[in-house]
């Protein structure tokens, strides 16, 4: 995965070319959505769950030091990419909440 200075990944699991495409852009739009600069840290962690099946259920938790503030989310769902979208959607409502306050 092309990596970014300022984004952490924990138990991230390996994806194919094309995923990893799609999670480097899903990062590129949050980090210019946010505005996040070289100062700033996002962790994503994932922990995936398997229920005696083939597939399996994907936890991700984000955590977002923007400027000094804490800002965390988290999000479990069957599809990785999925998952990853809306936990970075709530990182980004609740960075937006905050900053209009």
């Amino acid at each position: 995965m092309k990596r970014f200075s300022n984004l952490e990944l924990v138990n991230f699991p390996t994806v194919d070319e094309v995923d990893n495409d799609l999670i480097v852009d899903q990062f590129e739009r949050f980090f210019t959505k946010v505005n996040v600069s070289d100062t700033d840290l996002l962790k994503i962690s994932v922990k995936e769950y398997a229920k005696g099946g083939l597939r399996k259920q994907h936890e991700v938790k984000a955590h977002l030091v923007l400027e000094g503030s804490d800002f965390s989310a988290s999000e479990t769902n069957w599809q990785l990419i999925r998952t990853i979208q809306d936990v970075l959607k709530k990182l980004e409502k609740e960075v937006q909440k905050s900053t209009s306050k």
